[in-house]
């Protein structure tokens, strides 16, 4: 009988990684930003999110088993003004006490240049799902990586400010998203 494969062969390739696996990346939250930018009586302000967890599994040679899935503590937003922060948090706005987190997940990767991507994604907040294009850009350089990406929404599709804050009197209906992520290769186990 012939032996088609040397047991050592067996072992090597149920401990490697194959090519088609993606990349699990840490999050430096120190360094990283998840953010975004939006008018208030005609004048920008910039906000963002001190608390959130972004597990980033991506290579570009394996779109296909890539993955971004971010949940966010929408209580943690910061805009730098106190009365502001203090007014986000309500029912008018997030509505924390009912919705505490917002969730970003990705449901497909196209490239559309060297280092840059689109992702099929769906986006979640205040129990209100969309699908969302999220054009970003990937860039590998040694042990680390950076995603970054700007996105446009109306706050308003997510019933982000109701009320009186519905209209786009005081605060304007588009919001910016900015995504600044710094990564580093994960420890294999």
């Amino acid at each position: 009988m012939r032996r088609l494969c040397s047991p050592a062969i067996l072992v090597l390739l149920c401990f490697a990684q194959p090519a088609w696996t993606a990349t699990t990346w840490q999050v430096d939250y120190a360094k990283s930003r998840l953010g975004f930018i939006a008018t208030q009586t005609g004048s920008e302000f910039e906000g963002r999110f001190r608390k959130f967890d972004a597990r980033v599994v991506f290579a570009p040679d394996a779109l296909d088993a890539s993955s971004f899935n971010v949940l966010v503590d929408v209580a943690s937003v910061d805009t730098n003004s106190a009365d502001r922060d203090s007014n986000l948090p309500t029912p008018e706005w997030f509505d924390v006490e009912r919705f505490p987190t917002a969730r970003f997940e990705t449901l497909g990767f196209t490239p559309v240049g060297e280092t840059r991507y689109e992702a099929k994604s769906r986006l979640t907040i205040r129990d209100v799902t969309r699908e969302v294009r999220f054009p970003f850009t990937f860039t590998v350089e040694g042990e680390t990586a950076r995603l970054q990406a700007k996105l446009t929404l109306s706050r308003t599709d997510y019933g982000v400010g109701q009320g009186e804050w519905a209209a786009a009197d005081t605060v304007g209906h588009e919001v910016i998203v900015v995504v600044d992520l710094l990564l580093k290769r994960a420890e294999l186990p």
